[in-house]
């Protein structure tokens, strides 16, 4: 964040960005713990909200859900721009690759631990198992699966790489927030059909098939999709310019 701070953002003070790091790395945390908690720990059979399981819960280890963290510390992050009067847009051009490099570093730790597993691999019967196959000794069945963090943390930095390639020609043929909003709908495509190949709980919405992540980032398409005539807008304007 600091390195592309100073070459994109030369303007800004630079002391902005350790309280910005630290509000949204805190944020992040109790926002993806929070997530998990009413996904895979919240009582079903309570109609009524218990505040106190949610907050004991939320002070005490366990899994956590990327989106929710996502969503908790744009929110954070976004106040603080705004309490601080700085400009917004140039400044999510260089949070938002920041926070999904964050992400795919963080797959990795999911492949080496276990988590966030594939679906098994359809291997014909006498055959051997791709070479690219995986067996995760935690879960103790021997089963062949799909790297499915490995492939996501491979979209991920091809799509950051591509865009820090082009960062200052985004910039200047759209307009200060492309970047960030092409690496948001880049990511809500590849985790929509990345979650097909995971065979871990993530909840469910509407129908048994589509899991909370592909839900949110439906909503994120959807929501990226309305806002893109004005992108597209501002882009036709500055070839006129």
């Amino acid at each position: 964040m600091v390195h592309l701070g100073k070459k994109h953002c030369k303007d800004i003070p630079q002391e902005i960005y350790p309280p910005l790091f630290v509000s949204c790395y805190i944020s992040g945390y109790f926002g993806s713990r929070l997530l998990s908690i009413v996904i895979e720990e919240a009582p079903q059979s309570e109609t009524a909200v218990n505040l106190g399981f949610y907050l004991s819960r939320l002070f005490s280890w366990g899994p956590m859900t990327f989106y929710g963290g996502a969503l908790a510390a744009a929110f954070v992050g976004v106040a603080y721009l705004k309490f601080k009067s700085l400009p917004i847009a140039p400044l999510l051009d260089i949070i938002v690759p920041s926070g999904f490099l964050a992400l795919a570093i963080g797959r990795i730790g999911c492949f080496l631990n276990g988590d966030d597993y594939g679906i098994p691999v359809r291997i014909p019967e006498g055959g051997v198992a791709p070479f690219w196959s995986v067996r995760f000794p935690n879960l103790g069945d021997n089963i062949y699966r799909w790297p499915v963090q490995l492939i996501e943390t491979g979209c991920v930095l091809l799509g950051i790489l591509g865009l820090m390639i082009y960062f200052k020609l985004l910039q200047k043929t759209f307009r200060p927030g492309i970047v960030a909003y092409l690496m948001t709908v880049l990511y809500a495509n590849i985790r929509l059909f990345d979650e097909f190949l995971r065979d871990d709980f993530r909840g469910s919405v509407l129908t048994a098939w589509l899991s909370t992540s592909q839900f949110i980032s439906i909503v994120i398409l959807v929501f990226c999709l309305a806002i893109s005539p004005m992108i597209l807008a501002t882009s036709r304007s500055n070839r006129t310019n």
